[in-house]
């Protein structure tokens, strides 16, 4: 198998987080030493759990799902490792594990730099995913056709990329446009995407960070169409 690493970025899950990591070694076909947990500045046992667990657990203190994926990037690149993919999976057991195969041979047997898992075209567990997610996802898609001239369905968190790839992406966002930021930047840099459906679940336990109130979605929302006009302004660079 190529080489495949996980990022996984984990704030305050201690409630299932466990299943949900098991449900990924069992169900993945990647082994354990793929996984990369990044605990971002967790009030709870999360950090705990996940080290007893024998799964490789990077500290980032200053709260965002950006600032988690660029502190396992960051990892990676001084440690020297040259993976082929990087993957990015969520760490509240919503994404099904045997969807990662799927990504992977879709990355493996085309010249796709991007694939993208399509909630919106899968299999979506009732109450899975809020109306204002939903409807967040729609506005993002629908400035895309409209600015880009690509139609997409979903900006979903289950997603792999060559590792070459993203690292021409340069990524810096560090909280929640860091999902738009790779897919604008991919389009402006002319970058193979591809889209497949992917199935999802309901959160083992918890509350989403995201989705878990009206004004929280709001605030996300609000940063997600910041980043996205940002980027159509200035462009993303060209190396």
């Amino acid at each position: 198998m190529s080489n495949v690493l996980c990022i996984i970025p984990a704030r305050d899950e201690e409630s299932g987080i466990e299943r949900a990591l098991n449900g990924l070694i069992a169900n993945s076909g990647l082994p354990k030493s793929s996984f990369i947990v990044v605990n971002n500045a967790s009030r709870d046992q999360t950090p705990t759990i996940v080290r007893k667990m024998g799964l490789l657990t990077l500290d980032c203190p200053v709260i965002g799902y950006g600032n988690a994926c660029l502190v396992a990037l960051n990892w990676i690149k001084n440690t020297k490792l040259e993976p082929d993919y990087i993957l990015f999976c969520d760490a509240d057991g919503s994404d099904d594990p045997k969807d990662i195969q799927k990504l992977i041979h879709v990355i493996k047997e085309t010249k796709a730099d991007l694939v993208i898992g399509s909630r919106t075209i899968g299999v979506v567990e009732k109450g899975a995913l809020s109306p204002i997610q939903i409807f967040g996802n729609a506005l993002t898609c629908f400035l895309i056709l409209i600015f880009f001239r690509r139609k997409f369905t979903d900006m979903g968190p289950l997603r792999i990329l060559r590792y070459p790839s993203l690292v021409r992406l340069q990524m810096e966002d560090p909280t929640w446009g860091w999902n738009i930021e790779m897919h604008v930047k991919a389009l402006q840099l002319k970058m193979d995407i591809i889209e497949i459906s992917v199935n999802y679940r309901k959160r083992f336990a918890g509350v989403s960070k995201i989705s878990g109130t009206v004004s929280m979605s709001i605030r996300v929302g609000i940063k997600i169409l910041y980043t996205f006009f940002r980027l159509l302004l200035f462009g993303a660079h060209k190396k």
